[in-house]
Order: C-alpha cells, then sequence, then structure tokens
C-alpha cells in the first residue's frame, strides 16, 4: 500500500513539474507579476489608510478648534463621551 501511495505522489509531483516548465517558458523573467504589483504599498491616489478620501493639505489649528467648538455646541461631543465612557 505505501508503495501505491509512493508511486502515485512521484507521478503527481511529476506531472505538477512538467506542467509548471511548459507555463514558465524560455524566458522566466520576462513574465510580468500584476498581483504582486498590485498589493504592495500603500495607495497614494487619495485616500487615507481608512479608505476616507484624504485631503492632501489637512486642517488648521484654527479649523479644528472651530470643529470641537462646534461639537461642543451641537452636544456631539457629549454623545461620543457618554458613547465611548470609560475607553
Amino acid at each position: 500500500m505505501k508503495t501505491v501511495l509512493l508511486v502515485a505522489g512521484g507521478l503527481l509531483c511529476a506531472c505538477a513539474l512538467h506542467a509548471n516548465a511548459q507555463a514558465t517558458g524560455a524566458n522566466p523573467t520576462t513574465g510580468v507579476q500584476t498581483s504582486a504589483d498590485n498589493s504592495e504599498g500603500s495607495d497614494i491616489s487619495g485616500n487615507s489608510m481608512s479608505g476616507a478620501p484624504a485631503t492632501l493639505n489637512g486642517k488648521t489649528r484654527e479649523q479644528v478648534y472651530q470643529d470641537l467648538v462646534r461639537s461642543q455646541k451641537s452636544g456631539e461631543a457629549a454623545r461620543l463621551q457618554e458613547l465611548f465612557k470609560g475607553s
């Protein structure tokens, strides 16, 4: 039984090696790896790491302060504080 499994495994490896050798071709360095090219590094095309649209210049301190004052007046800051208390 072990001999049959060993022979079957050897034939499977030989067939896989033969199929891989045919797919490679004469010059394996000319192949383009599109999946590797598309999956490396961060995308600087206008999205932040969270996926939201990125602003190139960001907000000034004055704009951030105005957002804080607006959220405090509207009650948004209090709702967030209540939602995330203790975290």
